[in-house]
């Protein structure tokens, strides 16, 4: 469980807080005490722990956050926690975090989303739009250590 500081506002929870009302603005950052960046979301369907998500709804409204589910779609963060469908909580975006990643992707590769919902593979071709990912161990589909940048 990380815990938030250095906040231009107070946040209320932290990363593995889920709750079915708004405890927080959307969009809202937090920082915990290893410099790892969380945004305050809403689920726009249920996701599992680990998973890789999406934002998929208005561009920037963070309120329709799922997992990722088609190859090479915008990778927005990782779920660090189970979200219910229609939850609020907190998602990482920035920083090391354990995701479920297609096994065999070799330690240091470059990471995007895969067709299998919520998780990595290995980035074939460089896409402009992802959130940077890397490998820092060999996948395992359980969950695999990665860098968000």
């Amino acid at each position: 469980m990380a815990l938030f500081t250095g906040q231009a506002i107070a946040v209320v929870g932290n990363d593995l807080t889920r709750s079915t009302t708004a405890l927080n603005p959307l969009g809202v950052r937090a920082f915990d005490e290893n410099g790892n960046e969380y945004t305050y979301v809403k689920a726009g369907a249920a996701i599992a722990a680990k998973d890789a998500v999406k934002i998929a709804g208005s561009a920037l409204g963070y309120d329709d956050v799922r997992p990722t589910a088609a190859d090479d779609e915008v990778l927005f963060g990782v779920a660090t926690a189970a979200f219910d469908s229609a939850a609020y909580g907190f998602v990482q975006t920035r920083g090391r975090v354990t995701c479920k990643v297609i096994v065999a992707t070799a330690a240091a590769s470059s990471l995007v989303p895969g067709a299998t919902a919520g998780t990595l593979k290995l980035s074939v071709t460089a896409s402009l739009n992802s959130k940077p990912a890397t490998a820092l161990v060999t996948g395992v589909a359980a969950g695999s250590a990665i860098l968000l940048i």
